[in-house]
């Protein structure tokens, strides 16, 4: 009986997640209500509070949902195959295809860069950039970029193209097709990046 009921409050929790996306995207973070969330996910106010503490600890777990995954992919401590160029240049080709084949992926994204107006939801936008440069500085100190370029400035600069192409696709899905031209985008910032892309960029680009 206890397993069923821890399953049955982890499916609360994810209705309640799910519901938030809907709310979020439909109203805006700043806008949204969790009396509405409650509505929309059929619980009781009282079934939000049981899980979250407010709004914004709601807020952080829908993001957590879609950045979990991404975040181990990429893990330079682990072993000296991984968090080299080709990892993280893999990971960037993911991430943007992930926008156009995950409908979670698409849905919290596009509240993080065009439905969060509140304080909180820009503070962690702020928070999960900063995350990112660091983990890709980290990167390029082991392996280093362009001459012209410091770690820190190779990392932002990749991080600020990605942003731009996060930002201005989901602001229009429809105007090219993220999934096909990813790669090819990706390793476009990564030859102004890197000293000699071609040893780790793929001599034919993949559909």
């Amino acid at each position: 009986m206890a397993r069923k009921t821890k399953a049955e409050a982890e499916t609360t929790r994810q209705a309640i997640l799910d519901a938030a996306e809907q709310v979020f995207i439909s109203k805006g973070v700043a806008r949204a209500s969790l009396e509405e969330i409650a509505r929309t996910a059929r619980v009781t106010r009282g079934a939000i509070y049981w899980h979250f503490r407010n709004k914004s600890d709601l807020f952080d777990a829908m993001l957590e949902r879609v950045r979990l995954p991404i975040s181990e992919l990429v893990d330079p401590t682990a072993n000296a195959q991984t968090g080299d160029l080709s990892a993280l240049r893999n990971l960037c080709v993911y991430a943007l295809r992930m926008l156009v084949e995950d409908e979670r992926y698409f849905r919290v994204y596009n509240i993080l860069f065009h439905h969060t107006e509140s304080e909180r939801g820009l503070k962690k936008h702020a928070e999960m950039a900063e995350e990112s440069i660091k983990l890709m500085t980290r990167i390029f100190e082991n392996h280093p970029p362009h001459r012209s370029l410091t770690p820190s400035q190779a990392a932002r600069s990749l991080h600020t193209q990605m942003l731009g192409i996060y930002f201005d696709w989901l602001r229009n899905p429809g105007a090219y097709d993220l999934a096909r031209e990813a790669q090819i985008l990706i390793d476009t910032l990564f030859r102004g990046i890197c000293p000699d892309p071609q040893t780790f960029l793929p001599t034919k680009q993949g559909k």
